[in-house]
């Protein structure tokens, strides 16, 4: 890849990660300024376009590129997306457009017109990312990847198509009508990641990446979530979301699970029980990436809970400062750890997978 000029080197020790082996040293993606001035680009003159104007997200990532030094297993990655809530507006909802963020309008407004739950290709998003995907592909092959689509589906679908406040409410109101959407479901999820990789294998790179975590895959990856979890019991996960999260990781060859605040700790256990470890190969979630949410300290405060994800075999993506580098590498294993972090230069980079070279253990 001619921005990753040293992927050959990367790439069996990412093989290795995914499997829970350790090679040469644990895996950290550094991204620094890499000393050249980034291209400044004249945005549309609408938000709408700043969203979706084809020419212009593919110039304004590579501008942004450009200027970027990959260190370790960092790599390139561009994602043609409109946004979090892409799998909702791929079954009917409309989208709505912020400066940084976009989200879907419900279209529930009672079960018993309930949709189709079944993906619209003649949808706008649809249609936008089966033309963006192909322009995009002819620009980066050869050159950086394309990454998959943010996917919050299953019970963040229920939430985004229904709101969250009536779909919370439904567990117990109309769970009947939660649980016939949520079968559906799980089988439109396969199809989406279909049309998905088909789009991107299309484009001839090597491996995959995955939504919004760059982490390269030799075989199909995404970030499989569900934030409703810090608003639920652990018996309703079970009971409403778990089967559509374990179809996602029986189909995709490496899955990792985005878990996302305190809130969400209560269900551990469960996502323990979906880790290809504990399945013999019928499951291929293989690590998890916590995230503290704001406020909630360093990476470093939550050290002894990463030794229990560890310990119940689960491989972890760690994001945390650079100066953090050294105490997660002393304390936590280094077999099945993914350090991501930045720098401030592409000397500083280089220093710190040095670094995480030197203090590799088991």
């Amino acid at each position: 890849m001619e921005f990753k000029p040293d992927f050959d080197e990367m790439a069996p020790r990412m093989e290795a990660w995914w499997r829970g082996v350790l090679l040469d040293r644990a895996c950290i993606s550094v991204g620094a300024p890499n000393g050249r001035r980034a291209r400044e680009l004249a945005p549309p003159a609408t938000l709408f376009a700043r969203w979706t104007d084809f020419d212009y997200l593919l110039d304004a990532f590579e501008a942004q590129m450009e200027s970027i030094y990959y260190g370790g297993e960092a790599i390139p990655v561009f994602r043609p997306s409109l946004g979090p809530d892409v799998f909702s507006a791929f079954l009917g909802c409309p989208l709505h457009f912020a400066d940084t963020t976009s989200w879907a309008e419900p279209i529930i407004s009672t079960w018993e017109q309930a949709p189709s739950f079944e993906i619209d290709r003649e949808s706008f998003a649809f249609k936008w990312h089966d033309e963006m995907y192909p322009r995009a592909a002819a620009r980066a092959r050869g050159r950086y990847w394309l990454g998959g689509l943010d996917c919050h589906s299953g019970g963040e679908a229920v939430r985004a198509m229904r709101g969250s406040r009536a779909a919370c409410l439904d567990l117990y109101d109309h769970p009947e009508a939660v649980r016939a959407a949520m079968g559906k479901l799980e089988q439109t999820i396969i199809e989406f990641h279909e049309a998905v990789f088909g789009w991107i294998e299309a484009s001839g790179q090597p491996g995959h990446t995955n939504s919004f975590l760059s982490v390269w895959s030799p075989g199909r990856s995404n970030v499989v979530q569900l934030d409703l979890l810090a608003l639920i019991s652990p018996a309703q996960f079970r009971e409403f979301f778990y089967r559509e999260l374990e179809v996602q990781c029986e189909y995709l060859d490496n899955a990792l699970f985005h878990l996302d605040g305190p809130d969400a700790l209560a269900h551990l256990p469960l996502l323990y029980d979906l880790l290809d470890c504990r399945r013999g190969g019928r499951s291929a979630l293989r690590a998890i990436q916590w995230v503290p949410g704001e406020g909630n300290g360093p990476m470093t405060k939550w050290i002894p809970l990463l030794k229990q994800m560890q310990s119940n075999g689960a491989g972890l993506v760690v994001y945390c400062g650079p100066n953090e580098v050294e105490t997660i590498m002393r304390e936590l294993s280094s077999r099945g750890l993914f350090i991501a972090t930045g720098a401030g230069s592409k000397e500083e980079a280089e220093a710190l997978v040095s670094l995480v070279g030197k203090l590799t253990h088991e």
